[in-house]
């Protein structure tokens, strides 16, 4: 599944067909991978919310995957025993480092009081020092009323707590028993408790004071480090070493490789219990059906040659064309050369998703909606803008709409820029450059011939794609009908025979006119068609009447009324001409430059989004609609959440 889902070239389905029915009993196993997965995922979350999510997973060999597939239930029961043992390692190693940090923030303490105690040493003073002791300050009133006894005596009190302080006697040395029997009826502690005898004598000696002050702010500004650093990254180094030595010494595998093979099974789990992974799993094989291009079968065999390799077990892949009648096979987007086209596909999804039967107008769509733009919004200059706008959109924008529209802006522009020079029109301004056809505004019956012309062409076109459709339907017959030959001889007869009209052929000449017969073969061919294709498959009823007549007329109707919608064509670009001349009248009365602007900006608004319009109409409506019905189904690679495409 794994490999697969990276490839993203398959589309997963529903085993089904003759041969698999019978295996679905022996597919109902009474192991439920849900609550399995849920059961082990559970503790294995515990363990990533205490930050060891970082370790890649490691795949388990070949022969541990089997023993999981032989008994899951007994090897998820081995691993949740041995993932609960870690989890207890990790609440002990927390309960340890927990300890170590509180006695960190005491020896912190406790060397910050240190240090003011040597601070507090003065040399002078302590040459007459006679004792120092920790003293209750409730008492200290009491004591230094006593002291004042004797005018040669002094004390000075540092306190360290709210109940109890350091207290130092300063006075000569035939005091000192007097000092003594003081401390002991006041229960003053000996002073040995509280300094060293080298912190004392450190008051003799200014320059071993200071360096020794200088070590102990050192050791202090370690310890203010340790206490605040980020807690849970000390603790997790320690669990990390704590939990590596406990694997090694019972003899497990590697720390990383451990917690590599928990998030693998955890991964592996989640596939099984994923119940819209649709494998026909039995205790011998396990089966899969999709849908692959045949273009991409290449990938499906490298991928079971690699999974040969790696498992040491044998896969079969049987590769079946599908039915004329299978209707509901997948398809996917095409893919566009060159690539930054690949949004313009909206284009043609807009009108439907084909299906596996019919022709994908993908790069046709484009062409004809371009095309039909360009005869109608023919100029150089706007053209031109529109083209560079396309540009930088596409430049720009690698998706959403703006991309889209980023896309077709381009080919639309190139198609302005063309039909411009034929028409010979540059920001609505002629005479700038010579027309290389016609100017649409000067000249509109060639204007209305070209484009019933084209028409002609798009249509006839059409039908040639509906025809292919026939074929590759089975449908050889169809060729012949409403939607392929038939039409197509109507519509070159409807044109040719109107040309000769126009050329000097009377109504009753046209109606022996050879273009006048092509016309009637073209809707007898359509109309008898249902008849031939009854009688092909054995199918004859009365409603074959109806159906031909039906085909008839509508290959007379349809064909008739689409023909004269493409005058739309012809009157855009005349009224797109006529902008020049509504420039030339507003440049008597606001200036030629304001007049201009004005004109182009309603060009290059109003106009463009209705020639827009009329192209995509024209496009879906009267050329799409003769070949492609739309229905299929998108194609959506099978892949796992959350990894990459390899």
């Amino acid at each position: 599944m794994d490999e697969l889902g990276g490839t993203r070239v398959v589309q997963l389905k529903e085993v089904t067909g003759v041969g698999f029915e019978g295996l679905k009993k022996a597919c109902r196993r009474a192991i439920d991978y849900k609550d399995l997965y849920e059961k082990y995922h559970e503790i294995y979350q515990q363990l990533v919310d205490k930050g060891y999510a970082g370790y890649p997973s490691v795949d388990a060999s070949t022969v541990e995957l089997k023993k999981f597939i032989e008994d899951p239930e007994g090897t998820v029961d081995n691993l949740l025993t041995e993932l609960n043992e870690f989890k207890d390692r990790l609440i002990e190693a927390t309960a340890e480092q927990e300890a170590a940090r509180r006695d960190r923030e005491e020896r912190l303490l406790e060397m910050r009081a240190r240090l003011e105690r040597v601070r507090a040493l003065q040399p002078e003073e302590f040459k007459r020092c006679l004792a120092v002791g920790i003293v209750d300050l409730q008492l200290v009133p009491q004591l230094a009323e006593h002291l004042k006894r004797f005018d040669d005596l002094s004390h000075k009190l540092i306190e360290i707590s709210p109940d109890t302080g350091y207290v130092f006697i300063f006075g000569p040395e035939n005091r000192r028993e007097w000092i003594e029997t003081l401390f002991i009826v006041f229960d003053v502690k000996d002073v040995y408790t509280v300094l060293n005898t080298g912190d004392i004598l450190l008051a003799l000696d200014p320059e071993m004071r200071e360096k020794v002050i200088n070590e102990y702010e050192r050791e202090a500004q370690k310890l203010q480090q340790l206490a605040e650093r980020d807690e849970e990254e000390e603790v997790l180094k320690d669990q990390i070493e704590k939990i590596r030595e406990v694997v090694k010494i019972e003899g497990k595998e590697e720390f990383g490789t451990f917690l590599g093979k928990a998030r693998f099974y955890d991964y592996v789990l989640r596939i099984m219990a994923n119940e819209t992974i649709p494998v026909m799993r039995t205790r011998v094989l396990s089966i899969i059906q999709g849908w692959i291009a045949d273009d991409k079968l290449p990938i499906l065999e490298r991928v079971r040659v690699n999974l040969e390799e790696k498992t040491g077990e044998l896969l079969f892949v049987q590769i079946e064309e599908p039915s004329h009648d299978d209707h509901t096979i997948p398809t996917p987007p095409p893919e566009f050369k060159p690539a930054f086209l690949q949004p313009a596909w909206t284009l043609t999804s807009l009108r439907g998703w084909p299906n596996i039967h019919e022709f994908n107008p993908a790069y046709l769509s484009i062409l004809l909606f371009s095309f039909q733009f360009g005869v109608m919004f023919g100029d150089v200059g706007q053209g031109a803008i529109f083209l560079l706008l396309g540009i930088i959109f596409t430049m720009r924008f690698k998706k959403g709409m703006a991309s889209k529209i980023g896309v077709m802006f381009i080919p639309m522009g190139i198609a302005s820029i063309v039909f411009g020079f034929l028409y010979g029109e540059v920001f609505l301004l002629g005479g700038i450059i010579h027309p290389i056809l016609f100017s649409p505004l000067h000249h509109i019956g060639s204007l209305m011939k070209t484009v019933l012309g084209v028409a002609v062409i798009e249509m006839s076109l059409a039908h040639v794609i509906a025809a292919y459709n026939h074929i590759k339907e089975g449908d050889v017959v169809g060729v012949f009908g409403q939607h392929g030959l038939g039409s197509i001889l109507f519509l070159v007869g409807l044109y040719l025979g109107g040309l000769a009209f126009l050329g000097g052929l009377t109504i009753s000449e046209l109606f022996s006119h050879w273009t006048f017969y092509m016309m009637i073969v073209g809707l007898i061919l359509a109309g008898i068609v249902p008849l031939i294709s009854a009688i092909v498959t054995k199918n004859i009823s009365i409603d074959v009447m109806g159906e031909m007549i039906s085909a008839f007329m509508m290959t007379f109707v349809e064909s008739l009324a689409s023909f004269f919608s493409f005058l739309r064509m012809a009157a855009f670009a005349l009224a797109h001409a006529s902008l020049a001349l509504a420039a030339e009248a507003l440049a008597h009365s606001m200036g030629p430059i304001i007049g201009l602007l004005l004109t182009n900006a309603i060009a290059m608004s109003f106009e463009f989004m209705s020639s827009s319009v009329q192209s995509l109409r024209l496009l879906y409506y009267e050329i799409m609609s003769r070949f492609f019905h739309g229905g299929g189904t998108p194609f959506y690679p099978f892949r796992i959440p959350g990894t990459k495409k390899s």
